[in-house]
């Protein structure tokens, strides 16, 4: 509930009686008017208007003679509650005969706020025996009325001026340069961090010294290029290098934004902000997939190239020599066509991991048992190995998409250690994304390794005793991660895995 201090801000509570509250002139002038109303409509000799506030009694308003026996009566707040719960409306009036003066009879109209707050009381003396009439009782309902009206507007000018002061107090704090151009693109107003930038601005500002060597420096054709464009399109963004004093290189961004005032005249707010550190680290990154993209093209050609050859000559070698070398060095060229084999899958699966997030990201409708059935070539199943999917539709990114269920669904193949392999793939569809399921019957995974078998060249078991670059199942998280969704694993360790892909259905 709304308190004293939202209808007349923080009076002063010095400790003197009858001190009067700092309202706003034309309010205060309101008020004056209806207390010198009182007088003549109700033929009274005094009338004054009180605010309670912390126990203590503020003086709004008051007009006519106050003679030594009204001077002696002084209401307390403590009487002004009890008399105001005395009555069934807060509103009534309450008539007591002045123990002073028996001449006068004293009427207490307490003020009640729409918000249902008592402000304060309307209090007047007449002649005695003078009681109110039912009109003048109407009238009193009306000045009451009128007088919360009042109150109310104050309180509505306490509230703009303390959102105007929060405002001056953002901007003044507000490290970016904020400042308002009119449609002369006059500068008519900059914030602090803007004068700090230009001491000697103030002055040109408010006198509008258009030939100011300062002025000048932050009003070049090409800022009015885009004070023009924010006027007529809404908005202009620019970004733009700026040699510091010290010789370094300062990004600043300027955004610039039309508005209007009250009355319906445009502006132009701008707002300059220094993003020197985040520029940076974006043209770092840039950097840096640059050289990923030529690291990816020296691998696609002058790695790929050289180990090709070199597969094809040990290939050759042993063709030939097979029947004249000793079976110990056959053996020694098997071991090492098998190493060239390993690095050729390794570079392979490097090329993938670095080309993630560079593929085409179109969605397209797909068939999942048709997608694992395409897939199956591909996955070099044992004989009598199962692989069970059943019936759904997803609309995905197709290659991405296509590469994580191989990398699944070929580990789950390729670690299985079962005589009868089997493979299940199933997916559940929610409001916000597909839940693809895959199981196996394998020997499992222990929930310590979960973590690890997703980082690069991670493998559970030596290379020369299962073959893999332990790059797959990074690949798949990934990819899974580029799209917004997740990888969560599922095993005892003993009774095979289970892994489930939350892939976002496209908005």
């Amino acid at each position: 509930m709304p308190d004293i201090n939202s209808y007349v801000g923080h009076p002063n509570l010095a400790n003197t009686h009858d001190k009067l509250l700092n309202l706003d002139e034309g309010i205060q002038l309101n008020l004056d008017s209806i207390c010198e109303l009182v007088l003549p409509i109700f033929d009274a000799q005094f009338c004054r208007l009180f605010c309670c506030y912390d126990e203590k009694m503020f003086l709004v308003s008051q007009k006519g003679e106050m003679n030594q026996a009204i001077q002696q009566q002084v209401i307390s707040k403590k009487e002004l509650v009890a008399l105001a719960h005395s009555s069934k409306s807060l509103n009534k009036l309450a008539h007591i005969t002045h123990p002073y003066d028996e001449s006068l009879l004293r009427h207490i109209s307490p003020i009640v706020l729409p918000s249902g707050l008592v402000f304060g009381y309307l209090e007047f003396y007449r002649g005695e025996g003078a009681n109110l009439t039912p009109k003048e009782q109407a009238i009193i309902t009306v000045l009451q009325r009128d007088i919360g009206n009042h109150l109310l507007q104050h309180k509505h000018l306490i509230a703009a001026a303390k959102s105007r002061e929060l405002h001056l107090l953002i901007s003044k704090h507000n490290r970016d340069w904020i400042f308002v151009k009119d449609t002369d693109f006059r500068i008519v107003y900059a914030n602090e961090a803007f004068l700090n930038a230009y001491p000697q601005a103030a002055s040109c500002i408010s006198q509008q010294d258009h030939s100011s060597p300062v002025y000048q420096s932050v009003t070049t054709a090409a800022s009015l290029e885009q004070d023009k464009i924010a006027l007529h399109q809404g908005q202009s963004v620019t970004t733009e290098d700026i040699t510091a004093a010290d010789g370094s290189i300062m990004v600043y961004e300027t955004v610039k934004r039309r508005f209007e005032d009250g009355g319906g005249v445009p502006y132009i707010l701008c707002i300059r902000r220094d993003i020197t550190e985040r520029e940076s680290l974006i043209r770092q990154l840039k950097e840096a997939n640059n050289d990923l993209d030529d690291f990816t093209k020296i691998a696609s050609h002058d790695l790929k190239a050289p180990l090709d050859a070199i597969r094809r000559l040990l290939g050759w070698i042993e063709e030939d020599c097979q029947h004249i070398l000793p079976e110990e060095s056959l053996e020694n060229l098997r071991l090492v066509v098998s190493r060239a084999n390993r690095m050729q899958s390794l570079l392979e699966d490097l090329l993938t991991f670095a080309k993630i997030g560079r593929e085409d990201r179109t969605v397209t409708r797909i068939e999942l048992a048709k997608l694992i059935s395409d897939l199956n070539p591909l996955l070099d199943l044992p004989e009598g190995f199962e692989i069970n999917v059943a019936p759904a539709e997803l609309v995905v990114p197709s290659v991405p998409f296509k590469t994580v269920m191989l990398n699944l669904v070929g580990n789950a193949v390729k670690h299985n250690d079962k005589d009868m392999g089997k493979v299940v793939v199933e997916c559940k569809v929610s409001e916000f994304c597909y839940e693809i399921s895959i199981s196996d019957n394998g020997p499992g995974i222990e929930e310590k390794y979960f973590e690890r078998i997703f980082q690069l060249f991670q493998t559970l078991k030596s290379r020369d005793e299962l073959e893999a670059s332990g790059i797959g199942l990074a690949v798949v998280k990934k990819y899974v991660n580029q799209f917004g969704g997740r990888i969560e694993i599922a095993s005892d360790g003993v009774n095979g895995t289970t892994f489930t892909v939350f892939w976002p259905k496209p908005k």
